[in-house]
């Protein structure tokens, strides 16, 4: 007695699975309500299957049909993440027999003879299949007990389907998967068909639980490691003018004035972006900050003044530690200026000459208006 249950534990396949029974009555009891369908159920399976095999073994022209986790409003967006539904979407999947057996009743009103040759399905096919899996769908979830540990397959997708298995493992992300295989006649056994549930496991839990983090465990230990790299900062002062004349001999000891004021009109310009914190839009690349040049318990400091795009508040004039109020400080006069000492700087900039007058050119016809 124990032999079989330690095959099956090894392959996965689970005895007496709920949802197996409960999809065999329901496609017979779907069956009998479309003449001319001819149908009939044969063995099914029931397997726990991690991601990497659960898809394996469908017809490459297999018909998809997506499941939406049960209690997910397609109306609400936002309500879940992309990332999560793709864990929690389940599947259903029609042989190209069974789906062209659909059609034919739809359109003739009958399956004739044996199956053609199997082809791509297209989104016609997709519509004229989902009535009879909205009706399965019906059925299974009357038929399944309340007490079941199986997962109970969601609502029907409207509107999407995948015309084969090959892109599955990347449209579902699920860890692992039950797989219920049934085996389907049609025509008085005239066409072997088949059909299948691909439903994730854990829903339920997963869905009443925090959902993971999509990025996996890489993406916190990375930003971590991101908020340690050092980032170069630099307090620009504003920029000076001078004649052409004066920046050519200028030589080691000389001093440039600036103006007084320029202690408040710092720009602090750092990394590519600024940090996010709530409240705060990221700093755009190459964005500076307004700040002002100070000192702190001693110690040369930069105070920041204004975020990009705000304006600088109005009681940054009556700081006395930061801006023109503290450059006593330094040990500088009240005018600063550029140099190793604190010579008297001079009261005003020089200015640009005027270039000489450029060469008269003659003047040109005026052109004619276009059409």
């Amino acid at each position: 007695m124990a032999a079989p249950n330690a095959a099956a534990a090894e392959t996965g396949l689970v005895a007496g699975s709920d949802l197996a029974r409960a999809m065999a009555t329901g496609v017979l009891r779907v069956a009998d309500r479309m003449d001319g369908l001819g149908l009939s159920t044969g063995a099914r399976t029931a397997r726990r299957l991690d991601a990497d095999a659960a898809f394996d073994a469908f017809d490459a022209r297999a018909l998809c049909l997506l499941l939406d986790p049960e209690g997910h409003d397609p109306a609400a967006p936002g309500s879940v993440s992309p990332e999560a539904l793709a864990a929690r979407t389940g599947l259903v999947v029609l042989h190209p027999a069974l789906t062209d057996g659909l059609i034919e009743v739809q359109t003739i009103g009958r399956v004739e003879g044996p199956a053609r040759p199997a082809r791509r399905p297209t989104r016609i096919d997709a519509a004229l299949a989902q009535p009879f899996v909205l009706s399965l769908l019906d059925q299974i979830r009357a038929l399944l007990p309340v007490d079941t540990n199986e997962p109970c397959p969601g609502t029907l997708r409207a509107g999407s389907f995948i015309a084969g298995p090959a892109s599955l493992g990347l449209i579902l992300t699920a860890s692992h998967y039950l797989r219920v295989d049934l085996e389907i006649e049609l025509a008085q056994g005239h066409r072997q068909a088949g059909l299948s549930f691909v439903l994730p496991l854990d829903v339920a839990a997963r869905a009443t639980a925090e959902e993971p983090d999509p990025r996996g465990e890489w993406a916190p230990a990375m930003e971590a490691i991101a908020m340690e790299a050092p980032v170069r900062l630099e307090a620009v002062l504003p920029p000076l003018k001078m004649p052409l004349s004066r920046l050519v001999t200028l030589k080691v000891g000389d001093l440039i004035p600036i103006d007084a004021q320029a202690l408040s009109r710092l720009s602090l310009h750092g990394g590519a972006s600024g940090i996010t914190v709530p409240g705060r839009a990221r700093l755009p690349r190459g964005a500076s900050l307004k700040a002002r040049l100070g000192q702190l318990n001693g110690v040369r400091a930069v105070k920041i003044a204004a975020l990009p795009g705000d304006a600088e508040g109005a009681e940054a004039g009556r700081d006395p530690e930061f801006g023109a109020d503290a450059i006593a400080g330094f040990g500088v006069g009240p005018a600063p200026a550029l140099g190793m000492s604190g010579n008297a700087r001079e009261d005003a900039l020089g200015t640009l000459p005027d270039l000489p007058g450029s060469p008269d050119f003659p003047d040109f016809p005026d052109l004619p208006d276009l059409p």
